[in-house]
């Protein structure tokens, strides 16, 4: 049962995020940011939502084989990681620094409600 849930929140997690990424370097993308500098902060964040969502999600779906009970505490260290890495987004995306992106504040909610699920399953993997 907990293998199933962790892989669910894996999964849910890694396309919230990919969602969320998305949606920023789109709405950076319609603003036509171009800079001398290089990318912004804005861009850079989505770029790395995309990245964590690919994982999140390639981890979700290995939390399905039946290869994870072995490597049970190895992969309750990462969703530990995960749920603090969604904890922080999502008190940044409350706290409006992705403030270019349309509903932060409820990709935000999302995301600390995923963070501390992802915390609870970890640590009942990792116990």
């Amino acid at each position: 049962m907990r293998q199933k849930f962790s892989a669910l929140l894996g999964i849910v997690g890694g396309i919230v995020d990919l969602v969320a990424g998305f949606a920023l370097l789109e709405s950076v993308g319609m603003m036509g940011e171009q800079t001398m500098m290089g990318p912004s902060a804005t861009t850079w964040g989505g770029y790395f939502l995309m990245g964590l969502g690919i994982i999140v999600l390639a981890t979700g779906l290995y939390l399905f084989s039946s290869d994870m009970m072995r490597k049970r505490a190895i992969l309750g260290a990462l969703m530990l990681l995960y749920g603090v890495v969604m904890l922080v987004l999502g008190v940044a995306m409350i706290g409006q620094m992705f403030s270019m992106m349309q509903g932060s504040s409820l990709s935000g909610v999302v995301m600390i409600i995923l963070g501390i699920a992802m915390l609870y399953s970890g640590y009942g993997m990792v116990r």
